[in-house]
């Protein structure tokens, strides 16, 4: 029962439990009664609490009426009825009794575990590598007697779609953050903070956050994060957002205030920023503010930074081009692989590329004898590739995958138009060449993928995003470009050392 408790509340549902015992008198084996307690599993300090066990089951052979219910709270009170009520005095873990009796003199119990606490914070993280560490601060909370309600996603999904689960799992337990003052996010990159401005469009309290704190955990640079802070005070309107290092979580257990809890890192040296301003409008921050009045608007912050990332990639890939060499399938296509890839995931992105140029290849070859014309036979290319992802997504449902399962599916329709280059570049060059091509685009494509999945990056761009007209110049400079690229002092080597001699 304990071990069952703990699973539920760790997983953030910890406001309302099923608390079920079913137990037999000495005298009888049988199942003449079942006993259930009903009640919450946690309660605040001075707060009255139900215990109700009418939903028991009772034998149409027993006289309902003659049974009779006690309760135990563990406290040193006790107390008789069906339904009762009780409020604690002092903070801890109770373990909560229910004895039935019948008119025979028959006896069943049940036993329900109850945290009593002092006050409660909210915490909301996915971050999968910081997993056991949360886990151990929610166990240390407990024996401070203070309930961690814990809102989690780990998820082995792309960020992109992990943080749209996230904030599904955040409106299923909105319930948890009005009792909470407190709310800690622990979140990769600055997803965390900016679900929040979504989520006040959907409540219909204008004052939700009012009178909340909110803690944001983070290992980002506070510079690039400060701008987004102040763009999601702007939107929800909180209390205060205070920006601090994954070290300082614990502190949050030893006051009881936003206060003392400033006071304290300070006087540890413990580094924090705290944002009780919103952004304001600079010459040199107009896409700053742009920005975050996008996210002020309900725009997805995961598709704002795929946005500003694109700038990015297409730089990489003009580089790769022009500067080492490569011969990928133009620009457009290794950029779209790699906005493909960060949406899917890689490893499912590649497999997925894989599977679509595999089935498009076998395809044409069945396809090459009966002779159709290009473009009648280019359609049903394609609508064999779609029946393909089709087939993934049931087997990903079949098998219970719940990352394929979830996947993006517009990225792998976006992917599957990349099977007419592949095929038109087999039909006039054979496949050796097509291989080579799309190798290099993939290359190219996955060195993006990097690139901009870099945390540090991510959260820059996005807290200062006029980054990219940095991005625009280095374009510029490689426009001018004239000398030879890199791949083409080793084709030409033997041309250059002819020519020094």
């Amino acid at each position: 029962m304990i071990k069952a408790f703990f699973a539920a509340f760790t997983l953030g549902f910890p406001f309302f439990m099923w608390g079920t015992a079913f137990a037999l008198s000495d005298e009888d084996q049988g199942t003449s009664v079942e006993v259930v307690i009903t009640a919450d599993s946690s309660v605040e300090l001075n707060k009255k609490i139900i215990f109700d066990a009418s939903n028991s089951f009772i034998d149409d052979s027993i006289d309902q009426d003659s049974v009779s219910y006690e309760w135990f709270y563990g406290d040193g009170n006790r107390e008789q009825g069906v339904e009762v009520v009780h409020t604690y005095a002092e903070p801890g873990e109770y373990e909560v009794t229910l004895i039935a009796r019948t008119a025979e003199g028959e006896q069943f119990t049940a036993i329900h575990e109850l945290l009593v606490y002092e006050r409660s914070i909210m915490l909301i993280s996915n971050v999968e590598n910081r997993r056991d560490q949360i886990e151990s601060f929610v166990e240390s909370a407990r024996e401070q007697d203070v309930l961690i309600n814990l809102v989690e996603s780990y998820t082995s999904q792309s960020e992109f779609l992990a943080e749209e689960q996230l904030q599904t799992r955040v409106i299923e337990n909105l319930s948890a953050f009005k009792d909470a003052n407190t709310i800690v996010v622990w979140t990769e990159g600055s997803s965390g903070l900016t679900l929040f401005s979504k989520l006040q469009r959907t409540l219909n309290d204008p004052n939700f956050f009012v009178d909340k704190n909110i803690i944001f955990i983070s290992d980002s640079s506070f510079g690039s994060m400060e701008n987004i802070a102040r763009g999601v005070y702007q939107s929800i309107s909180p209390k205060s957002i205070v920006l601090a290092r994954p070290e300082s979580v614990w502190v949050i257990l030893e006051t009881e205030s936003l206060e003392d809890y400033l006071n304290l890192l300070e006087s540890r040296e413990m580094q924090y920023k705290e944002i009780n301003s919103q952004l304001q409008l600079r010459p040199w921050n107009f896409l700053s503010v742009l920005v975050n009045n996008l996210i002020n608007k309900g725009v997805p912050s995961n598709t704002i930074r795929l946005v500003l990332m694109l700038p990015v990639i297409v730089t990489v890939v003009a580089f790769m081009k022009q500067v080492v060499g490569l011969a990928t399938l133009g620009v457009y296509t290794p950029s779209i692989l790699a906005l493909s890839f960060i949406a899917l995931d890689l490893s499912y992105g590649l497999i997925i590329l894989l599977a679509i140029l595999s089935i498009g290849t076998l395809t044409r070859l069945f396809l090459r004898r009966y002779r159709l014309l290009y473009i009648p036979r280019m359609a049903i290319l394609l609508t064999t590739v779609s029946l393909t992802i089709l087939i993934l997504l049931y087997l990903g449902a079949y098998l219970d995958l719940s990352a394929v399962v979830g996947i993006a599916v517009f990225p792998m329709l976006i992917m599957s138009t990349m099977v007419e280059k592949f095929v038109s570049i087999q039909s006039g060059k054979g496949l050796r060449s097509a291989l080579t091509l799309v190798g290099e685009s993939v290359l190219v494509a996955v060195l993006c993928y990097f690139v901009a999945e870099w945390a540090w990056l991510k959260v820059f761009v996005l807290g200062h995003p006029e980054v990219i007209f940095l991005f625009l110049f280095m374009n510029v400079l490689m426009a001018r470009w004239t000398g030879l690229r890199v791949l083409e002092y080793f084709r030409f080597r033997e041309i250059i050392r002819y020519a020094e001699e």
